[in-house]
């Protein structure tokens, strides 16, 4: 006998049917969006044309990236690298990495009253920052960082030409596409390798076409920051003041003390009654020796 199908399920069923099919019509725009984004990429990475002449060294087209490392000293490394920071994102760069410390020189305790002591300190502050920012905005930061510097220990400003190496990868990904599949000598497996192989080595001359567009695009800034050597004055309690007892409580300890010692003593001659005992008789004897023997 057949079982009867509970009313609540179909409508599930429809419910479900009707999800199903509208999820099928929305996936193919989502997959047709993904598609294109991926093909614009795949085309910026391939290209070979350019918009301007490459022969000229400042033309447009070329592949040029800038980097600048910087070390200098500031007046005050904290209010230098919150400054740097701020401009960064008003430039709408990022701050890739930001690294403060303190580097103690001196560590020292100066006694200071009865009961404290003074804690000096020595120290110098460093920081470390890379920046990324649009490169037309590059000069800017490094601008704003020489107004701050009252000493500039090293300033290096790179411009790479990496315009060749773009053309190679780009090259390279041409004629592979172009480049036919082994004969039939070959086995399907030997013929699925080669096809792995020349794709692998194609997305990795886009991505690295793509990296070298990002670098091109936006500018690397390395900088190192110190400023000159502050104290740090702490005044602190004296443990060892801090954890002395009062005098009442130190005059009871020390008669406490002096009766332990002679306690102690007392045990220890208790202890050694036979040779004070032996040495008694001993001295005894020689007196009476001496007072027996008449004088020459």
């Amino acid at each position: 006998m057949r079982k009867s199908i509970p009313l609540w399920v179909l409508p599930a069923l429809s419910l479900a049917a009707c999800n199903v099919a509208t999820e099928r019509n929305q996936s193919p725009n989502a997959e047709m969006m993904a598609n294109a984004s991926t093909g614009k990429l795949t085309e910026a990475a391939d290209s070979v044309n350019f918009e301007s002449d490459i022969e000229s060294l400042n033309a447009a087209s070329r592949k040029r990236v800038r980097t600048a490392d910087v070390r200098c000293r500031v007046k005050n490394v904290f209010d230098a690298t919150t400054a740097l920071e701020r401009v960064t994102k008003d430039l709408q760069g990022i701050v890739a990495e930001s690294h403060q410390e303190n580097t103690v020189s001196q560590d020292k305790y100066v006694p200071y009253s009865a009961d404290s002591l003074m804690h000096v300190r020595m120290y110098s502050t460093v920081a470390q920052l890379t920046l990324r920012v649009p490169v037309n905005q590059m000069d800017s930061v490094v601008r704003v960082l020489s107004g701050m510097a009252t000493y500039i220990d090293h300033r290096t400003l790179k411009d790479e030409d990496k315009t060749m190496q773009y053309l190679s990868n780009s090259l390279r990904n041409e004629i592979a596409t172009q480049t036919p599949v082994p004969n039939k000598k070959h086995t399907s497996l030997d013929i699925a390798k080669y096809k792995d192989e020349k794709a692998e080595k194609v997305i990795d001359r886009q991505l690295n076409n793509l990296s070298l567009m990002d670098d091109v695009n936006n500018a690397t800034i390395t900088i190192a920051m110190v400023q000159p050597d502050r104290a740090d004055v702490v005044v602190e309690v004296d443990p060892a003041a801090a954890t002395r007892a009062g005098f009442g409580t130190e005059l009871k300890n020390a008669l406490y003390d002096g009766a332990v010692i002679l306690r102690n003593i007392l045990l220890f001659l208790i202890t050694i009654w036979p040779f004070l005992l032996v040495g008694a008789m001993a001295w005894f004897l020689v007196k009476k020796f001496r007072k027996a023997t008449p004088a020459a």
